[in-house]
């Protein structure tokens, strides 16, 4: 036989082989599926990966709620208030609770309530429901007959903190000479203050008075005469307002936004003062 008759052979040996070995798989898969061995390995794979299908299907998409005034957006919580939120605080009096309020130039606020020592309404707004931005309040120990009457309440980074208005008064004479008079509301009875002094105050430091100087109560003639006077004198500029031992003052304090005072290390009082007139 010669060399081409064999190789002729060999070709039509080994395409033989190859059809015995595709029927034989083909065979093999049926035979899987029949006997229960295909549906051990695939069929649980494919069931498992329809379970997972059913789940995401049955997952309820969470719309943008707001709960506990903080945003729930897309299952993730974030600490915030929202500007809902923020939008009701301003909006909505208090007349059918007190009446109070306060204006600060031509900035009304509707809202001061009274402190019980807690500093409540730090962080809450006047239902008593938490809030962040909370609402303006009188010191728990002042009832505005006092010599001296502290209000406090917040300014934000975000420019939505009931007193932020009271930052215009930093290095503003400008601001302040045509924004002089807080006028305050408080159960029944009408208060009209001239601003006297703008004062930043660093706690915990020994470049300026503590909190505890301006937030003291007990003062005998002769040291409310050297404090307001202090008061007067330390202003970042001068008002032209004369003070007195005689006079009644208010403090509006807020947290300075100042980035020239700004530090990790101490944290920036803004005092707004006025005189009773």
């Amino acid at each position: 036989m010669g060399l081409g008759m064999k190789k002729y052979f060999i070709c039509i040996l080994f395409t033989i082989i190859g059809i015995i070995l595709v029927g034989f798989g083909l065979f093999s898969s049926k035979s899987l599926k029949e006997t229960g061995t295909y549906s051990k390995v695939t069929k649980e794979a494919d069931s498992a990966v329809e379970e997972v299908v059913e789940e995401v299907k049955e997952e309820p998409v969470v719309e943008n709620t707001e709960v506990n005034d903080v945003v729930v957006s897309n299952n993730e919580v974030v600490s915030e208030v929202s500007e809902t939120k923020v939008e009701e605080v301003y909006q909505n009096t208090n007349t059918t609770i007190s009446g109070n309020y306060i204006k600060i130039g031509d900035v009304l606020y509707n809202n001061l309530m009274q402190d019980d020592g807690s500093n409540f309404y730090l962080n809450h707004n006047i239902n008593g429901a938490y809030d962040g931005i909370g609402v303006p309040y009188v010191d728990f120990r002042n009832d505005f007959t006092d010599r001296k009457t502290i209000i406090y309440s917040h300014s934000s980074m975000r420019g939505n903190g009931p007193f932020q208005a009271l930052q215009q008064y930093d290095g503003n004479k400008w601001f302040y000479d045509n924004n002089k008079y807080i006028t305050i509301s408080y159960n029944g009875n009408t208060y009209n203050y001239l601003i006297f002094s703008v004062y930043i105050s660093v706690a915990d430091s020994e470049e300026s008075p503590g909190l505890e100087y301006f937030h003291r109560m007990d003062y005998t003639d002769s040291d409310w005469n050297e404090t307001i006077n202090n008061y007067k004198n330390n202003s970042m500029y001068d008002t032209g307002v004369n003070v007195d031992g005689n006079d009644k003052i208010v403090i509006l304090q807020t947290c300075s936004m100042n980035p020239n005072y700004y530090q990790k290390s101490y944290r920036y009082n803004l005092l707004v003062m006025g005189k009773l007139v």
